[in-house]
């Protein structure tokens, strides 16, 4: 026996007269959302969004040549893998979401696009910022019920990374929402960005990353360098002291008893002139080392290439309004035919 299988076409066409003939109920169903909707994204803030491109500079011998290019095709730099650097460039933006480094901005100075209010970071986080009007009567709620008592000081005056309080850990953990930084594999460039109800604020905090960042990497990479200079230099100063007074001794000696024919006269003064040349010789060996470690330094000192540095944003990054509200009526749109459909399917059986 042959098995009959039905196959259930959609009639298009009836469907379409179906929701045309009910287009009241769309029309009502538009109207309403587009009231809601825009009363919705209206009530958002707006945000800006400012962006840094940097590129650091990288020892990276190991890549030169077929091998680096091929590495690099699949997004392996070997001159990343062969640093002796703790801190890779991959690993940036966990700095940048250390309570560490968010606490370095709190103390910084902002100053509005309008020039109106002139703060601490902090200050306009905690107390300035912008919200929907829903936004005032959550926190009018909240108001009702106790607090805990917030310890371990509550501005930017007093910040231990290690105990921040409740405030500051929220302050901090909205500033980490702000910041965003990429790392391309491939070139290792830096990007990044920052987000603000401000353009001028967004701008101002972008840049103070970017040389927040800079320093910490030179400090970090130069760490071994800056102390081996400082000890050579005090043994520099040390041996120089000691040249000194041998040098002294020496002299005075020789002066007091420039006419003296007594063998053992001769005797001490060639002592005396033997520790004044070893003086001499410890004074110079320490000052090579010194030059030579002044020189690692300066080779150990990354440099750090800003190809595109932070400005003032003229559009706002969002919300996107027009967006929201057509995506709000389309949505509607589908649910309404959807209900209708199912309706009258109901209504056959």
């Amino acid at each position: 026996m042959k098995e009959e299988k039905t196959n259930e076409t959609i009639d298009l066409g009836r469907m379409f007269h179906k929701l045309w003939a009910r287009k009241k109920t769309f029309l009502k169903v538009w109207v309403i959302t587009f009231i809601v909707a825009s009363a919705y994204i209206v009530s958002l803030p707006r945000y800006y969004t400012s962006e840094i491109k940097l590129a650091p500079e990288i020892d990276n011998g190991m890549s030169e040549g077929s091998l680096g290019s091929l590495a690099s095709s699949f997004g392996i730099d070997l001159g990343t893998m062969a640093t002796s650097d703790a801190i890779s460039p991959e690993l940036y933006p966990e700095l940048l979401g250390t309570n560490d480094f968010i606490s370095l901005l709190f103390p910084m100075t902002v100053e509005t696009q309008d020039k109106t209010l002139k703060t601490s970071y902090y200050n306009y986080l905690d107390k300035h910022q912008k919200s929907a009007w829903w936004g005032g009567i959550i926190e009018g709620i909240k108001s009702i019920f106790p607090k805990d008592d917030d310890t371990g000081g509550s501005s930017d005056s007093i910040v231990n990374p290690l105990n921040l309080s409740k405030r500051q850990s929220k302050i901090a953990d909205f500033i980490k929402d702000r910041i965003g930084c990429a790392i391309d594999r491939k070139t290792s460039l830096i990007t990044i960005t920052v987000t603000d109800q401000d353009p001028r604020i967004c701008a101002t905090i972008a840049d103070s990353i970017r040389i927040k960042l800079q320093d910490f990497i030179i400090e970090y990479r130069t760490r071994k360098a800056r102390i081996d200079v400082d000890y050579y230099r005090q043994l520099v100063a040390e041996s120089k002291q000691e040249y000194d007074q041998a040098r002294i001794r020496f002299a005075d000696y020789s002066d007091s008893h420039a006419y003296s024919v007594l063998e053992n006269v001769n005797s001490k003064k060639t002592d005396l002139e033997n520790d004044m040349q070893l003086k001499y010789s410890n004074y110079t060996a320490y000052n090579t080392q010194l030059q030579a470690s002044m020189a690692k330094l300066q080779q150990r000192t990354p440099s750090f290439t800003l190809l595109q540095g932070a400005s003032i944003p003229v559009k706002p990054a969002g919300p996107k309004r027009m967006i929201f509200v057509a995506v709000m009526l389309i949505l509607a749109s589908l649910v309404t035919a959807g209900r209708i459909i199912m309706k009258d399917d109901k209504t056959k059986e």
